[in-house]
């Protein structure tokens, strides 16, 4: 009876503990390399788009690295963290610098928007396209090779 217990509770752990494991994905591990380590200039704002040299300061960029965000609104940096699965993906803890700047567009408040209602991402090598819940782009950004 013990005997049978035991192989029980044994065979009872090994499938616990076997459900417990993650399987990497191969379509999110290939859009992370292709999402990290780069340095993304926006181009497009919702259906505005925006042309910009990467070398001014006042430029809106997202860099990711494994699991942090950084980058800026044009304006303030930002910081934060970001975690994805297959498409999906969210921010987490992001905090802003406080700068005092004078824009007359608004561009920091329209990027801090957008990016507020990502959930998706579509990467290629040098683009970089941020939806929202419907599949609308509302971030799209370029990088260098």
């Amino acid at each position: 009876m013990i005997k049978q217990l035991f192989i029980a509770s044994s065979i009872a752990s090994t499938l616990a503990f076997a459900g417990c494991t993650t399987i990497n994905n191969p379509s999110t591990d290939r859009n992370l390399a292709l999402l990290q380590n780069k340095t993304w200039i926006v181009t497009q704002i919702n259906d505005v788009k925006y042309k910009a040299d990467p070398q001014q300061s006042d430029v809106p960029s997202l860099t990711f690295d494994n699991t942090q965000l950084s980058g800026t609104d044009g304006c303030n940096r930002l910081m934060g963290g970001y975690a994805v699965k297959g498409t999906q993906i969210t921010f987490s803890e992001i905090a802003k610098t406080r700068r005092a700047c004078l824009s007359p567009t608004n561009l920091p408040d329209k990027f801090t928007n957008a990016l507020n209602q990502v959930t998706q991402y579509k990467v290629s090598e040098t683009e970089l396209k941020l939806m929202d819940s419907n599949k609308n782009t509302v971030l799209e950004f370029k990088t260098q090779r």
